[in-house]
């Protein structure tokens, strides 16, 4: 039913219904009624009932613009909140908080202030509605004293027709825009006040010009307090975001940390040992000499291009393409060619298809890691390797006659190579044996499982 017939029903019906009443009573009563009485109570009723429509519709009129007004504010705080939540970078989103509320509310000008981590000051400081020739010509940023220590210190959403009638107005800093209202409420995440949301001057909608200013209302302040409820979210979401970001860049310096140390360093601490060598031998084999410097130079160009390959967050040439198999002999071959030591290896009924690529990386740098450890420490001259698979495990054995680790350095477990040896065995999720062995020497022993 249209709202054009039902205003006239509130005029017919009124009419019809005194109608019908004076016909009965017409008939009922003996003396009746004259037909200029009729008429004046019909004027009577109708003037009446043309006021009473017209004050109920003007009332549904004003509550169904009320409504509208209500779902668009929703709608625009929808869209606004869907906006906020989208981003996830922590100067986006607080940007977009200001300026999404000065659209949400309509005002010239938006502030946001994120609180330090004692909640007494201001960390941050973003406006809205100026120009960036105008936020630097104000100067310093607040420091939370005046009117904004209000919002600090109650926590409690703040409306002003007046600043300059404030108790705590303390003024404006020179090239300040003027103002008049403010009004302010507090962003608050898991009970803590994280930040204020500042509007000021709301503009009047009925003026085209948008030059003409309104007081805020109570309206005003729950749209900018539901609006508040889910920038706490989003500035949460962030901030959360921002610390899996940083979690991640350690992570990866770790991992930076555990290649290096496995491999690059390793490395050049080979071509130093080949170096000693040729400087103790260069008078009286200068041939011999000759090609073992251009052995360290291959082998220092190769530790270059590891370094690099780092950086751009590549896998180390050194195990590049190379299974499990092929990477333990060359590991062993590196050994003898670097020592005096006698290197024995023991492969059985090894398929390297059942170790994925990460998989073998990391046996490889663990095994390299061992035997850097024998060649620098142990003093041992015979070193077995021992690589077998088993069902779904992989077993890797490390044995040498040198000089037994102390179990003070197991339980320390200060040094890199330990560490890295057992993190990247927690990568494989497998386990590790570090121990001395009876007949002397050290033995590594690494299980994981296997496809």
């Amino acid at each position: 039913m249209s709202k054009r017939l039902l205003r006239w029903l509130t005029i017919v019906v009124p009419i019809g219904f005194v109608i019908t009443m004076l016909a009965l009573a017409d008939i009922l009563f003996v003396e009746g009624i004259t037909f200029f009485e009729v008429l004046f109570i019909l004027i009577l009723v109708s003037i009446g009932a043309t006021f009473f429509s017209n004050w109920v519709f003007r009332l549904i009129d004003q509550r169904e613009d009320e409504i509208q007004k209500r779902v668009n504010q929703l709608e625009a705080l929808n869209a606004a909140a869907f906006s906020l939540i989208t981003e996830l970078d922590m100067g986006v989103v607080l940007q977009k908080v200001v300026d999404l509320s000065r659209e949400l509310v309509v005002s010239r000008y938006g502030a946001l202030a994120v609180l330090n981590e004692d909640g007494d000051g201001f960390e941050q400081f973003i406006t809205s509605g100026m120009s960036p020739q105008q936020r630097s010509s104000i100067g310093a940023l607040p420091e939370g004293r005046g009117i904004f220590k209000v919002l600090l210190e109650e926590g409690q959403p703040l409306l002003v027709d007046d600043l300059k009638e404030h108790d705590t107005h303390v003024g404006f800093p020179n090239h300040h825009p003027h103002m008049r209202s403010l009004i302010g409420v507090p962003i608050k995440t898991k009970g803590k006040i994280i930040g204020d949301l500042y509007l000021s001057e709301k503009i009047d909608p009925r003026d085209m010009t948008g030059e003409k200013f309104i007081p805020f209302n109570k309206e005003d302040q729950k749209v900018l307090e539901m609006f508040a409820t889910q920038a706490a979210i989003a500035i949460e979401n962030a901030r959360l975001y921002r610390q899996i970001q940083q979690l991640a860049i350690l992570e990866e310096r770790q991992r930076f940390g555990m290649d290096l140390h496995d491999g690059v360093i390793q490395s050049i601490y080979a071509v130093g040992l080949m170096l000693e060598d040729i400087q103790r031998r260069l008078e009286r084999d200068p041939t011999g000499s000759k090609e073992g410097i251009s052995t360290a130079i291959r082998s220092l160009n190769n530790a270059i291009s590891d370094i690099r390959n780092y950086i751009l967050d590549l896998r180390p040439q050194h195990f590049r393409g190379k299974d499990v198999v092929q990477g333990i002999e060359e590991l062993a071959r590196a050994l003898r060619a670097n020592t005096f030591m006698n290197v024995q290896v023991d492969i059985n009924n090894v398929d390297p298809r059942r170790l994925s690529p990460e998989q073998t990386v990391e046996v490889l740098h663990i095994a390299q890691e061992a035997l850097s450890n024998v060649q620098k420490h142990a003093q041992a001259t015979d070193v077995d390797i021992l690589l077998k698979f088993e069902n779904l495990e992989m077993t890797l054995e490390i044995l040498d006659n040198g000089i037994s680790i102390e179990p003070s350095a197991l339980r320390s477990s200060n040094g890199n190579g330990l560490w890295n040896m057992r993190d990247r065995t927690a990568t494989l999720g497998g386990e590790i044996q570090i121990a001395p062995r009876e007949e002397g020497g050290t033995e590594v022993k690494l299980k994981a499982p296997i496809k």
